[in-house]
């Protein structure tokens, strides 16, 4: 390319040719800024739709589990002073219970379900086969062993239980913190309260609450 002269009208000056360029060079950034950041929020939104999946997906589970809750009756042993009670044992960190839903894609039969919460791996679930001639030793069986659990939610930091208690004859019931079938022998709460606080990759947490009916009872 060739300079023009002052008093030639072709060509263009290397001042004109330096402006072109650097303001050729400031579009390329900004495009490239501008394609940076929408390519950072479309990777935060799919974090996000990711991390509300995993949520629905472990409460969907729990609530699934939780409402099946079957009746099971246990027969104490013959130094066990307690009459016969059902298989609910919960506190307000963890719960026992047996389902008729289960993980291990058995075709039939009940599972022994515990749920508490690990420190360090979040929201745990443990699961073995409920059979007659061991449901009557429940604090003994393996349920929490490596090879019976499952990590529900790491996203979970925490748990609060609560159980619902109402007597047929009663107009109103109560939430309790424990529930010890030993003392309610003859029935299961109503509901279950499950409040799961939540944590994020950027350490936000939020809270979600869910009100699982024992379908059991309305049969």
């Amino acid at each position: 390319m060739t300079l023009r002269r002052a008093d030639s009208p072709a060509g263009f000056t290397l001042i004109e040719l330096l402006l072109a360029i650097g303001i050729f060079a400031m579009v390329i950034a900004a495009i490239f800024s501008s394609l940076r950041l929408g390519i950072g929020a479309w990777t935060r939104g799919e974090r996000t739709i990711e991390h509300h999946q995993r949520i629905r997906a472990a409460t969907d589970l729990l609530y699934r589990l939780i409402s099946a809750t079957y009746p099971y009756w246990v027969t104490p042993g013959e130094l066990d002073t307690h009459d016969s009670h059902m298989a609910f044992f919960g506190d307000a960190a963890s719960l026992r219970f047996v389902s008729y839903a289960n993980l291990q894609k058995r075709s039939c039969g009940l599972s022994l379900v515990e749920v508490w919460l690990d420190a360090e791996r979040g929201l745990m679930l443990g699961e073995t086969a409920a059979l007659a001639s061991n449901l009557p030793e429940l604090d003994k069986l393996p349920v929490r062993d490596p090879g019976n659990t499952t990590v529900l939610s790491p996203d979970v930091r925490g748990i609060t239980l609560r159980y619902f208690d109402k007597k047929k004859r009663e107009p109103q019931g109560e939430w309790l913190e424990r529930w010890d079938p030993r003392d309610k022998n003859i029935r299961l709460p109503r509901m279950v309260e499950a409040t799961l606080t939540f944590s994020d990759d950027r350490g936000r947490s939020f809270d979600e609450t869910l009100l699982i009916p024992i379908m059991s009872n309305l049969l």
